[in-house]
């Protein structure tokens, strides 16, 4: 965020991020500029573009949804819920971490709550106007934090305890290449928290586009249509993954049959997390349910010692 701008005036930070949230809070809400580390990001209409340009419309269209942090907005219960249930499984990873990098931190879903643990964060996300919002939501906690906007081709160079990847990869072409990436900001040790669409419960869901039948009788689980991309995962797909970017598997859960998944529609609104967990458990076990998890919860270590 050193060289943010705004009316062409420039944010004013000494020396390098992250830093303290205090330092950021006069651009909180402000329609502040930052470098553009990726040119991809300055272009839209392609295949490629797909996902970024339908996200610049639902600012448009939809911004009550897509500022979910927002006590307003109409799926905040649902998504803080969510975040909940993710970190449910991933805080054993967090426990002593320091140092984090969050590719595509969006509007800070997770890079709120490592904040509020007073970790030093780096952002990176393809979507200015959702830094614009974590920046907002992230001004008045703890922690220190450094914004990139950028893209997982182009990550800022350097190294730290833990990287999450939250539904970010399912949607990159050149998953092996990102991953890798990531992995190589990492210490020796470090840990990349990282989730994707599962492939039975993405394509059972109410989502799903038109057009993605191939991908969900079989094939390699990629949905690549004129507007629409993403690559579904089963656990071979997960494991394969891990393997082919030098990393050692930890665990990969499946997760997400309730909120997001194919029985949302029967969620009670008061629910808690600790009954959600329950849910989801009786869920991995259940013959029919079972294979229907909407994403996979991963964990992946790089190792301690080895080539690299």
């Amino acid at each position: 965020m050193k060289h943010a701008t705004f009316r062409d005036r420039t944010l004013g930070l000494e020396g390098d991020g992250p830093y303290p949230t205090e330092r950021l809070r006069p651009w909180a809400g402000k329609r502040f500029s930052l470098p553009c580390e990726d040119d991809f990001l300055r272009g839209s209409g392609t295949e490629a573009h797909a996902y970024l340009d339908a996200s610049r419309e639902a600012w448009l269209d939809h911004p009550e949804y897509m500022d979910f942090l927002d006590p307003s907005s109409p799926v905040h219960g649902l998504k803080v819920l969510e975040r909940h249930l993710v970190l449910h499984h991933w805080d054993r990873w967090l426990a002593d971490a320091r140092t984090a990098l969050d590719v595509g931190c969006g509007i800070g879903r997770f890079a709120t709550a490592l904040l509020e643990r007073g970790m030093d964060v780096i952002g990176v996300d393809a979507d200015l106007e959702s830094l614009r919002r974590l920046l907002w939501h992230a001004s008045e906690g703890p922690g220190r934090l450094d914004l990139r906007w950028s893209t997982v081709h182009h990550l800022p160079e350097v190294t730290v305890d833990v990287a999450v990847a939250a539904e970010v990869l399912c949607y990159v072409p050149d998953v092996v290449p990102a991953m890798r990436a990531i992995a190589e900001r990492l210490r020796p040790g470090g840990v990349v928290l990282w989730s994707v669409e599962a492939r039975w419960g993405w394509a059972a869901s109410q989502d799903a586009p038109a057009g993605g039948l191939e991908a969900a009788l079989g094939g390699d689980g990629v949905v690549s249509l004129p507007n629409h991309y993403v690559r579904t995962f089963d656990r071979a797909d997960v494991e394969r993954l891990v393997a082919d970017a030098g990393l050692e598997l930890l665990e990969a859960v499946p997760s997400h049959w309730v909120t997001d998944g194919p029985l949302e529609d029967l969620l009670n609104d008061a629910i808690s997390v600790e009954e959600l967990v329950a849910i989801e458990d009786r869920c991995r076990s259940h013959p029919v349910w079972g294979p229907l998890h909407r994403l996979w919860l991963v964990a992946a270590r790089r190792p301690t010692s080895g080539s690299w």
